[in-house]
């Protein structure tokens, strides 16, 4: 095979995928994990099974794609957020809010990235797509604990990444009760509530700013 046709290829493939990848993405948030299916992709994509099985081959496959690519969108927004600022108090809060606001603009991503918090992830996702898709959720909850650790002069020890995790819990918390309609009878909005939390726990910690 000539570099022309093994190139002609790849760039096909490459499109192949993106078709591929945008249609899962639409199956599954209509129908979830458990309710999609490789020939249900294959219809919204516009193509036959068999065009998918030569780069995914299965359903659970696909959807690590989709949602590695929403974790991988998301952590973006967060350096791009946290880029240049001096002070890690007001870098961790920007960082905060910008997952925050990632997520309430893409609701239903937020739904899928559940998938990783279901204690059946591993069954479901297979060990080794599940163990992907956890390098890259650390990945961002390791750049939070970094602006924990700064902000609050701790060593990086557990406790960090514990009071990281407990900000993203939170901050999910805040966005499923906001998608649900029930943020208003708390008589705040969700932001206010994110930064309000942020800064007490920086406070907390022995941090200041």
């Amino acid at each position: 095979m000539s570099a022309a046709v093994q190139t002609y290829q790849a760039t096909l493939d490459l499109h192949r995928r993106r078709v591929i990848v945008d249609a899962a993405r639409r199956v599954f948030e209509a129908s979830g994990l458990e309710g999609a299916s490789i020939r249900a992709i294959a219809q919204m994509a516009g193509c036959t099974t068999g065009a998918i099985y030569p780069l995914f081959r299965s359903k659970e496959e696909v959807f690590a794609a989709v949602l590695g690519e929403s974790l991988l969108a998301v952590t973006e927004e967060v350096r791009a957020a946290m880029d240049g600022i001096a002070v890690p108090a007001k870098s961790l809060r920007r960082g905060t809010l910008a997952i925050y606001k990632y997520y309430d603009a893409h609701p239903s991503e937020l739904t899928l990235s559940l998938v990783l918090f279901n204690g059946e992830r591993k069954k479901k996702l297979g060990s080794g797509l599940d163990e992907a898709l956890k390098r890259q959720l650390d990945a961002l909850l390791a750049l939070l604990a970094e602006q924990v650790r700064k902000a609050t002069a701790k060593p990086f020890l557990p406790m960090v990444r514990i009071e990281a995790t407990a900000l993203i819990t939170h901050l999910v918390g805040l966005l499923v009760l906001k998608h649900g309609g029930r943020i208003d009878v708390l008589g705040n909005n969700a932001p206010v509530l994110l930064a309000h939390y942020t800064k007490n726990m920086v406070a907390r910690l022995g941090g200041r700013g």
